[in-house]
């Protein structure tokens, strides 16, 4: 049997010597041979001393695998499997070592979010995300409790006014020493004695201080908030929302939920990728644990849908599950809508005599962390991630369609976003233009596509190839526009409908697997990264098409009632029928000529439509906001922070003339309950008085002609000005900073650790005879 290296290493050196490098292997055990092997080697050429040296040089940037392998358990395999991929790339044993544990160390801090880590279970996410909510909210009541004490003091006379004092002047410190010293000599202070004739409160100035208004505690507790959210590396709510919405927003367990969720499912899935357990030998378009994290959220979602009800005003009740199922959440009909229209669109093009063209685009190399051909790690491969690779498409058709329109080549048509066996995006483009444009359009987007690394668009023998960018003239007489993007259209959704008799291997995708298993995947690609799978340009609102098909037959008595109640013009009514007819006959290309034409602003089609803000139709108790702790009793909606909910109602219906009338086509009321439960006027907060807090949240205005007895302020607590706000905020850093509130909270903190320790002392008995029996503390 050989010797190990670790022993081998022990006949280099002395005592000491063998105990120092025994320190170094036993930081990093699973790595102490390679490591001896490494000094061994050293030490017999150059002496124990250099070997000691190259010990101490090469293992500060190391770390134990083990330790990531046990933390993230559950693809421990796979991260193992990765790390020593990345040790054989390296032709020398240490630069392996070295960069197989950097990417291990960037893997550990990916995976942990926060304090949570990315592998663990949705129940773990959930508590953690109802842990970060409540720490925002006391952060919040600990600030509101700290105001409600200054005031406090404040109104009983214990705090003294702010000074007002008048800026320093001075260079140097001994000149503004002089300035003050000479400021304070000056100004009547209670150690100036005052002259016999002078009454004593003569000496002294008095001047209103305002109380601190609970804004400063949002303004103060949302930087906390919005630090916490970027330590998560999670984006904060928009700064333009108003501070209280904002800090909703930061206290809600569900807003953190969502954030979380989406943080870490898109981490998990990008160190699989660079795992390489994404590729088409592997779990093509996205790696198997995200498949099935999907498939449990899917479940969660079903499971959810099937426990709600909607009742309308008709008795009718449905469940959301089978709401669901009739609209475009259900695969079949979002295909069937998409088919269609692109199929007649396909129509329209012909009519006009337009030319179609399919273009395909792809990204650099530098997106892709396999090699297509032989799925082993891509040298160019830069780190990013398909959410990256979409930014990067987005912002070449971005430069792409500003060209065309400055040069008036107008095109429309659809856009396929899919993706490569490895989850990098590429686009497919189905696009008509005018036949004497084709040439220039091409030439555009060939442009775009092809500027940056153009030296990966050549083969070995010097040919250009299509890696980057690839055209495709429509010929009518081998098939229509629709056949070329009919079997995308399936891949990405379901994969269904689409083999066709007579053709081998229609039923499979580029890559040799069955479109109805590739479909999950990719739903489960697109929904991780974010992507927009399918996006129609230069075409009307499908928002319009989809609203007008709601007057169906049926409701035809409803909609001769409405215009017998608003009265529209005939012109207008002509407009809506005409636009009708074409929509629910299925016919998208007349649905197009009539809002237009391809190409058409959309601010001269005829139809928009129309949103208004939902108004609370029930009579129980007031709601409160959650963003700002008002009481809302007015007659508009207002969502879970404080926002205002607009709805849509129908369509606004304009003729040549531009005169406009609007078109109800929502003729539902629904009602979202429990299933099997009625309402029974429920509303999930009960009868609860308005709060009281010594924090003043409002200023009572001065009463005026024809005010109400009530003050506005009451109501409405009034927001401070931004100068107002600032100066309150100063005011209360130098009160919390004052040396009395640090005695206070000294001494809070003193008495804390002893009620603690007297706890824990209390929580440890002394050990009973087994004879006694078990002992169990208090409180199990």
């Amino acid at each position: 049997m050989s010797e190990s290296a670790i022993e081998q290493s022990l006949s280099f050196g002395t005592a000491e010597c063998h105990r120092w490098r025994q320190a170094f292997f036993d930081r990093l055990p699973s790595l102490a041979e390679d490591l001896a092997a490494g000094f061994v080697e050293i030490a017999q050429r150059h002496g124990n001393a250099a070997g000691n040296r190259w010990l101490a040089r090469h293992t500060g940037r190391l770390i134990e695998p083990g330790h990531v392998f046990r933390r993230f358990e559950s693809i421990a395999d796979d991260l193992r499997r990765a790390f020593a991929e990345i040790r054989r790339q390296s032709d020398a044993a240490l630069p392996g070592l070295v960069a197989g544990c950097d990417w291990l160390a960037t893997v550990e801090k990916r995976l942990t979010v926060g304090s949570l880590n990315a592998t663990h279970d949705d129940d773990a996410l959930v508590d953690y995300a109802k842990a970060q909510a409540l720490g925002v909210e006391d952060v919040r009541n600990a600030v509101i409790g700290n105001i409600a004490s200054h005031n406090r003091r404040l109104r009983l006379g214990l705090l003294p006014p702010p000074r007002r004092l008048p800026p320093v002047r001075g260079e140097t410190i001994s000149a503004q020493a002089r300035h003050l010293a000479m400021l304070i000599a000056q100004a009547p202070n209670p150690l100036t004695p005052p002259l016999p004739t002078i009454p004593l409160l003569a000496v002294f100035s008095w001047q209103r201080a305002p109380v601190m208004t609970i804004a400063v505690a949002d303004e103060l507790a949302l930087g906390r908030a919005r630090e916490r959210a970027r330590l998560h590396g999670i984006a904060p709510p928009s700064p333009r929302l108003k501070p209280a919405a904002q800090l909703a927003r930061l206290g809600c367990d569900k807003w953190w939920r969502r954030k979380l969720r989406r943080a870490a499912g898109r981490r998990l899935e990008q160190v699989m990728r660079e795992a390489r357990r994404v590729h088409k030998r592997a779990g093509i378009y996205c790696s198997d644990l995200t498949v099935e994290r999907r498939r449990a959220q899917k479940v969660r979602n079903r499971a959810l849908l099937e426990t709600l009800e909607a009742i309308n005003q008709d008795d009718q009740t449905y469940t959301l599950a089978e709401l669901a199922e009739l609209g475009l959440a259900n695969p079949d009909h979002r295909r069937a809508e998409l088919m269609l229209r692109i199929r007649d669109t396909e129509v329209e093009a012909n009519r006009l005599g337009h030319v179609g063209l399919f273009f395909t685009l792809t990204t650099p190399s530098r997106f892709h962390p396999v090699l297509a051909a032989s799925s082993q790690r891509n040298p160019k491969y830069d780190g990013s991630t398909p959410r990256d690779a979409q930014q990067h498409l987005q912002a070449l058709w971005a430069k792409a369609r500003a060209s065309l329109a400055r040069d008036g080549l107008g095109i429309y048509g659809i856009r396929v976003v899919e993706p490569h066996h490895d989850g990098t995006p590429h686009w497919h483009l189905l696009v008509w233009a005018k036949p004497e444009n084709v040439e220039a359009v091409t030439e555009t987007l060939r442009g775009y596509a092809e500027a940056e690394s153009p030296e990966e668009l050549f083969d070995r023998f010097g040919q250009k190839t299509t890696a980057r960018f690839k055209v495709e003239i429509i010929d009518r007489a081998r098939g229509t526009a629709a056949g070329y993007v009919a079997k995308y259209i399936s891949k990405n959704i379901n994969g269904e409908q689409f083999t066709r008799a007579g053709v081998d291997g229609d039923h499979l995708d580029r890559y040799g697997h069955d479109l109805a298993d590739s479909a999950p995947r990719i739903e489960a690609w697109a929904a991780t990264w974010g992507i927009r799978q399918f996006q129609f340009m230069g075409l009307p609102s499908v928002t319009v098409w989809r609203e007008v098909r709601r007057l169906t037959e049926q409701q035809a008595d409803a909609l001769r009632r409405w215009e017998e109640a608003t009265q529209p013009r005939a012109s207008i009514a002509r407009v809506l029928h005409q636009v009708r007819a074409a929509a629910l006959a299925g016919q998208w290309d007349q649905f197009v000529r009539l809002m237009g034409g391809p190409n058409a602003p959309r601010k001269l089609q005829p139809i928009k439509p129309w949103s208004i803000p939902a108004y609370r139709l029930d009579s129980q108790a007031d709601d409160i906001s959650h963003a700002t702790g008002e009481v809302n009793r007015g007659l508009i909606e207002r969502g879970r922070y404080g926002d205002e909910i607009k709805v849509p109602k129908g369509l606004v219906v304009t003729d040549r003339r531009g005169r406009s009338a609007e078109y109800l086509t929502r003729l539902y009321r629904w009602d979202v309950r429990p299933k099997r439960a009625a309402a029974g006027g429920f509303s999930g907060g009960g009868a609860a008085a308005d709060p009281w807090t010594c924090v003043t949240n409002c200023t009572a205005p001065a009463p005026g002609a024809g005010q109400s007895l009530v003050p506005k302020g009451i109501l409405t607590p009034r927001e401070p000005s931004p100068a107002e706000l600032q100066a309150q905020i100063e005011r209360y850093q130098e009160w919390r900073a004052s040396e009395e509130m640090r005695a206070e909270l000294e001494n809070a903190d003193l008495e804390h650790r002893q009620i603690r320790d007297a706890a824990q002392r209390h929580a440890k008995p002394a050990a009973l005879p087994l004879w006694q029996g078990e002992y169990f503390p208090d409180g199990i």
